[in-house]
């Protein structure tokens, strides 16, 4: 059904910061060990092998919930499977000025060169940076002004994401997107990547949470699958 299988998922390892300043690094080490702990019949298996991991759950690529910004909102496990799947609309903003923030001009410029419309209950994604994630400057990407959230509830889509550590530009303390989205209903994705790799503008999406009772949000393994 689909030709190409395409992860927009950031690898996760011992030490990875995915927000600076924000998020603690992971941090994996090792549990039980097959060195310490044996099979009666080591011909089979010498042992077995586990890690402990801690980090935060808006760490890598995530989802976020809405508890995540109001108190009282859906937690994670609460999260409706079908809005994280389904079709996608990838709008690419990488042209701009890195120095400026991703505003609704941008946008509707991404928009009309991606020659596609952006339709009801689609998911809609941004790219917004033009490198590898995590390279010189990355960290400090100016993001979406405050007034792209009107724009983006106005197109009426199920899922929102971009590949940079925040979706709200880091000076406007509002948070307008997180806001305004999650209190709408609308899931928002971060640290997405490879999406230069998917070379359409429109394809089928899926991010699966993992179903942590209470959580306000959630690693996925993000796919984009090319017909």
């Amino acid at each position: 059904m689909f030709k190409k299988i395409i992860d927009l998922t950031l690898e996760l390892y011992n030490g990875i910061e995915t927000w600076e300043g924000v998020h603690p690094p992971v941090t994996m080490i090792e549990y039980h060990q097959s060195k310490i702990n044996r099979y009666r019949n080591e011909q089979l298996s010498p042992g077995f092998d586990t890690k402990l991991l801690m980090m935060t759950d808006h760490t890598g690529t995530h989802v976020d919930a809405q508890c995540h910004l109001h108190p009282g909102g859906w937690t994670l496990e609460q999260l409706p499977l079908e809005s994280m799947m389904g079709e996608a609309a990838l709008l690419d903003a990488s042209f701009r000025n890195l120095d400026e923030p991703i505003t609704v001009d941008i946008l509707e410029e991404a928009l009309r060169r991606s020659k596609e419309d952006i339709k009801k209950n689609d998911i809609l994604i941004v790219k917004g940076w033009p490198y590898e994630w995590g390279t010189e400057g990355f960290q400090a990407s100016r993001a979406m002004t405050g007034d792209t959230a009107e724009w983006i509830l106005n197109k009426k889509v199920k899922l929102f994401g971009m590949d940079l550590p925040t979706v709200d530009d880091k000076q406007n303390p509002d948070k307008d997107l997180h806001v305004k989205l999650l209190k709408n209903n609308i899931p928002i994705m971060e640290n997405l990547v490879s999406l230069e790799k998917i070379g359409k503008s429109r394809f089928y999406f899926i991010g699966l949470p993992l179903k942590i009772k209470g959580a306000t949000g959630s690693p996925i393994r993000a796919l984009a699958l090319i017909v």
